[in-house]
């Protein structure tokens, strides 16, 4: 018998030796060092664990407001993860971030990364707005890099119809990916994340989405969303960057049950 594939999308973004919106959703590690030591010997881990992709938390580091500095840092990680994706995310403090960063900082490294093809996906929170995004979205034209707009809620979960409407915005306003996490506060939450990612992806067939329900309570949906339309799970690999991640390994195992090698019989 044809086993039954995941809902991926119609579109999906080839990244380096990464497919965002494969017949398996994409795990994700986040690296978060603070200092150049730290940043370096996470990235040297990566090979080893060999997630999908990475993604690179500049909000994490020490010199980020440091341009130069930075983007030699970005080069530096490029050259020890070869052709791993990376995901360049400065994540703004208000939505989780590890500090506060000046938007020079943030879209001078962003633009600057961009131009030298370092990175392959960069993320954006929909509230800068559609000027905004449109600008992100002019600089990456004719680039191999993929513009991530996202939203993240650490108190609490949107109703299920403010979900879909978080996710319509970013599609409309643009995003190659549409993001979005939410802390649960009780067990119907992490419903309505699964059901909320489900009507956009059966709506909106052509774009890779992300979402996840954090927390322990949410950690389900970093298994099983790819089953309702998510395209990319983040999981442990050096350090978490969110609550609920799982462990590499753990996560993998789970995968080959949920998402196992399509056969005919």
């Amino acid at each position: 018998m044809k086993q039954v594939r995941r809902l991926q999308p119609r579109h999906p973004i080839q990244a380096r030796n990464g497919l965002l919106g494969g017949e398996k959703p994409m795990v994700c590690i986040p690296l978060v060092g603070k200092d150049h030591d730290g940043i370096v010997s996470e990235a040297k881990n990566v090979p080893s664990i060999a997630p999908d992709i990475i993604e690179l938390r500049i909000d994490a580091w020490d010199f980020v407001e440091d341009q130069a500095a930075s983007l030699a840092m970005i080069k530096e990680v490029r050259a020890i993860v070869g052709e791993t994706p990376i995901i360049l995310t400065c994540r703004g403090d208000w939505e989780g971030g590890f500090k506060k960063v000046s938007d020079e900082a943030k879209f001078g490294v962003y633009e600057a990364a961009v131009k030298e093809g370092l990175v392959d996906f960069i993320d954006l929170e929909l509230i800068y707005g559609e000027d905004k995004i449109k600008k992100v979205l002019d600089l990456l034209d004719g680039t191999k890099t993929s513009l991530i707009v996202s939203f993240h809620d650490f108190k609490k979960t949107p109703s299920r119809d403010e979900l879909v409407s978080i996710l319509k915005q970013q599609i409309a306003a643009g995003a190659h990916v549409a993001k979005l996490a939410a802390m649960p506060q009780k067990e119907e939450d992490v419903l309505n994340v699964l059901s909320a990612t489900l009507e956009v992806r059966r709506q909106f067939p052509c774009i890779p989405i992300i979402t996840m329900s954090m927390g322990p309570t949410g950690a389900v949906t970093r298994l099983v969303g790819g089953l309702f339309g998510s395209d990319l799970t983040f999981a442990v690999g050096s350090q978490s960057s969110a609550p609920g991640q799982i462990p590499v390994t753990e996560l993998r195992q789970c995968f080959n049950v949920i998402h196992p090698t399509h056969t005919e019989a």
